[in-house]
């Protein structure tokens, strides 16, 4: 799909870009023995006060903290190339952080009431699917060094949830006409992986 293809895209200009210009930082991670995994393990505990700031409804707080997680997001992927240790099981670990953390954000979101109930909680069912989904066609019969290959080059529907807290922040709450937009791409989304799916479950 054209989305898919403009994230390849933009993964091959990202991956470019941070191995030219993060060498500095990759090179003193190496020196210091610092692992990829370990990078993304560490984001984990900045669940722990976004939780806390969304509870308090202080998002100001949930923002500091939550840029802090994205931004060692940058690094572990770019860690693993650089020393050539990228497998199966760091992807698949970085990509169950990065949607235990959108598990946080959405349960906030509706916690601060951003957008209709209905509206949130079916975005997470079919964020959900639509991973799942896309990550067996892409890797129906692909052998793994894990348990499941999993890929995080799927298209970054996430990426609108991220702004979307940005605007409510800035206070432009137009989030119920974005999550309904959104909603309706994933289920597009979803329908078109069911779709390329169906042969191979029938076999």
């Amino acid at each position: 799909m054209f989305l898919n293809d403009w994230y390849q895209q933009y993964k091959k200009f990202s991956e470019n870009f941070r191995a030219k210009y993060f060498q500095p930082i990759l090179q003193l991670l190496a020196i210091l023995r610092i692992m990829p995994n370990q990078i993304t393990v560490f984001r984990l505990i900045f669940i722990i006060p976004i939780a806390f700031y969304f509870y308090e409804e202080n998002l100001s707080g949930v923002l500091v903290f939550y840029l802090l997680f994205w931004l060692l997001d940058l690094f572990d992927g770019a860690l693993a190339r650089y020393l050539n240790k990228q497998s199966d099981k760091g992807r698949f670990l970085d990509t169950l952080v990065d949607n235990f953390m959108y598990g946080v954000l959405m349960v906030g979101m509706i916690h601060l009431q951003v957008a209709w109930l209905w509206l949130l909680a079916a975005n997470i069912v079919l964020e959900y699917t639509v991973q799942i989904l896309g990550m067996l066609y892409k890797q129906w019969g692909v052998p793994s060094d894990f348990i499941i290959k999993a890929q995080a080059d799927l298209p970054y529907f996430k990426s609108v949830s991220h702004l979307s807290l940005f605007l409510y922040y800035l206070g432009l709450n137009y989030l119920n006409i974005i999550y309904y937009l959104l909603d309706l791409g994933l289920l597009v989304e979803v329908g078109y992986y069911f779709y390329k799916l169906k042969p191979k479950f029938n076999h």
